[in-house]
């Protein structure tokens, strides 16, 4: 999937995750895999709900995180690729 900063995603609807200490787990229900991520991509998460851009993503974040908008949007980009990869986001139309 091509994604750029106008894509939309959400968390796909077998997926679920819970915040455990520093760290959250992520559980495909569909594979019965289980992944664990950071706070930054936990937040990525969160935040992705099939209503904002990545790019407004990147926004939001670059107000959270001490990082300039190009490098986190680089890196929004690159994980919701491997996300989208992994079935855990999904993309909406």
């Amino acid at each position: 999937m091509d994604l750029c900063e106008q894509s939309r995603l959400a968390v796909a609807g077998e997926v679920t995750w819970q915040t455990v200490g520093a760290d959250t787990v992520v559980l495909s229900l569909e594979s019965g895999y289980i992944y664990t991520c950071n706070a930054t991509t936990a937040r990525m998460l969160e935040r992705l709900d099939g209503r904002g851009t990545l790019g407004e993503l990147a926004d939001a974040m670059e107000a959270e995180f001490d990082a300039p908008r190009e490098e986190i949007l680089r890196d929004v980009l690159s994980m919701a690729r491997q996300l989208v990869e992994e079935k855990l986001l999904r993309a909406v139309e």
